[in-house]
């Protein structure tokens, strides 16, 4: 992407060579400090550590937001933090795993001089705080488990090979001048629309810089860069119901997002589906065949399936919450069916791209230090396996590379169907669905919502993530009729094991994605490599509840 290709001076200037050159400092730091706490840190006759980690996180992001032509914001910045987990116990039970979840303690700032002494300071008061939190919980989770009967013994960690790894990208550049001129140019576009009511442009470039040290012996170093684009546009119709809709675009470096002309089309594209959404029918109640297209397939699979992929395990918890509360069901169904037998899912961390569209939920080395690698977590329907980190869960002990934060995320999805149909004998057979049911007409989904993809200045209410911002009527004849405001109902995990048919091609959908279990929160961005899906029995729903009147006066820029 051209228009973002030179250097940011001052910000970038001094951020690569501190990666670069400096890098010793930090982790000579951490080493140093690391050897002195596994000799010395120990609390009277209490235990000492078995297991400490150091995780230092430094990066350099720069952002530009406008609507309507005029500058919202921009800014530039430079930060450094430390995480510290202190384990105490041993591998089968120590202090994680009950209720405070976070075992580190939030992250510390640390100083972005490169000064030794102040570095090690700062390491040893957050080690000192860890360690004594550490043993305080470890105190109160035997105390607790007292008083209960284990169903089954679980370790709370599991036992990994160390390893030493560098996984270093080049730094994204950016020159904020021209990102400040392209959010106003694309912003500006919405100034031509009459539909839209609110709308957001944004760019934003972070360069992440991680080294991880534990006393295990594992070691890395990792620089991360990434670019979004995002451009956010709502409005309501006529009887009030708000209307959304976006378009996003992310990868590693500015060349692997469009280029401004592409950029220009697609917001053009969106404005012109927000008009035609206000005019179209309300969705009627309706409960038949169902055809979830590319992106909406994609959203669809991300957003209800891949959760369940996610192994999660309740701390233990004295505040009456059972053992099983949270827990994700499939624990419970591993070699059981969940997909149909045509169907397969990979999580693939190490493929960069996909027809030469950048993946960008990947990478060499997960958050604790652990190798990623290729896993097949449904095959011929049948699931294999979770997603896991080195906290262990019911039948699955060792990690699988993915945790990203503090608990396992996806990276790069891969959902593929053998023998999948080509795109126009699905439709056939998604016609022939519609007439077998003796429906008038059945649903195509197009486009569905993202609920970190949200507009600001329009009501909430009802902004879920099932809602539906693109879907059309399809008749016998092959006619299509828009309608809108399309709610999802009643569509889980399970729904999936009634897939009809999938298409051969695949669409690459990235996306935020969030995800709450039982041992918290999962997020990241992750890329969907997912084809067309048909669904036989699907429950759609007009919106509920109330709604706000639309603004009384007419828009300012067309009330002429």
């Amino acid at each position: 992407m051209r228009f973002v290709r030179c250097a940011l001076v001052g910000v970038l200037a001094l951020f690569t060579p501190y990666v670069y050159a400096q890098e010793d400092v930090v982790m000579k730091a951490m080493r140093d400090e690391l050897a002195r706490s596994m000799d010395k840190l120990q609390l009277e006759q209490l235990e000492r550590p078995y297991f400490i980690a150091y995780r230092v996180e430094e990066g350099w992001g720069a952002s530009a937001s406008a609507s309507f032509g005029s500058l919202l914001g921009s800014n530039e910045g430079r930060w450094r933090s430390l995480s510290v987990e202190v384990r105490v116990g041993d591998y089968d039970f120590d202090n994680t795993n009950f209720r405070v979840r976070r075992f580190g303690g939030r992250p510390r700032r640390l100083p972005l001089d490169d000064d030794y002494k102040e570095l090690r300071r700062q390491i040893w008061l957050a080690t000192d705080g860890a360690y004594k939190q550490a043993v305080e919980n470890l105190s109160r989770k035997r105390a607790e488990l007292q008083h209960r009967t284990r169903i089954e013994e679980i370790a709370d960690f599991s036992r990994e090979a160390p390893t030493s790894m560098t996984d270093e990208a080049a730094p994204v550049e950016v020159d904020i001048a021209e990102a400040e001129a392209l959010v106003r140019d694309l912003s500006a576009l919405f100034k031509e629309m009459p539909d839209v009511f609110t709308s957001t442009v944004q760019l934003r470039a972070d360069n992440v810089h991680t080294r991880y040290l534990n006393s295990e012996g594992t070691s890395f170093t990792r620089i991360r860069p990434s670019v979004t684009f995002t451009a956010l546009a709502g409005t309501q119709a006529p009887d009030g119901m708000p209307l959304e809709d976006f378009v996003a675009a992310y990868g590693r470096s500015m060349d692997d997002l469009p280029d401004r002309e592409a950029l220009r089309a697609r917001v053009e594209e969106m404005g012109a589906r927000l008009a035609s959404l206000r005019a179209a029918p309300v969705v009627d109640s309706y409960n038949g065949p169902v055809l979830f297209e590319r992106q909406a397939a994609a959203a669809l699979f991300g957003r209800i399936f891949a959760p369940r992929l996610l192994a999660s395990r309740a701390p233990v918890s004295g505040e009456g919450r059972g053992p099983s509360q949270g827990r994700n069901p499939f624990l419970d169904k591993i070699g059981a069916r969940v997909l149909p037998e045509f169907i397969s899912v990979v999580d693939a961390p190490t493929v960069n791209e996909y027809k030469k569209r950048r993946l960008v939920g990947g990478g060499r080395v997960d958050d604790d230090g652990v190798r990623t690698r290729r896993t097949v977590l449904v095959e011929n329907g049948i699931l294999n396996t979770l997603l896991t980190t080195r906290n262990p869960v019911s039948g699955i002990v060792k990690s699988t590379g993915s945790r990203h934060g503090p608990n396992a995320v996806p990276s790069n999805l891969f959902v593929t169907a053998k023998k999948g149909y080509s795109d126009k004998k699905m439709v056939k057979a998604f016609l022939k669905l519609v007439k077998q049911r003796k429906k008038a007409y059945g649903i195509v989904v197009r486009r569905i919502g993202n609920p970190d993809l949200r507009v600001r200045g329009l009501s909430r209410r009802g902004a879920r993530m099932g809602n539906i911002t693109l879907a059309y009527r399809v008749f016998p004849d092959g006619r299509e009729e828009l309608i809108r405001n399309a709610r999802l109902s009643d569509v889980t995990e399970s729904t999936f094991k009634e897939i009809v048919a999938a298409s051969r091609n695949q669409t690459v959908y990235t996306a935020p994605f969030r995800a709450r279990s039982a041992s918290g929160m999962h997020s990241g961005v992750v890329s969907f490599v997912v084809p067309s899906l048909l669904f036989e029995d699907v429950t759609l729903q007009k919106p509920r509840g109330e709604v706000p009147h639309p603004p009384v006066a007419k828009h300012p820029y067309f009330d002429r």
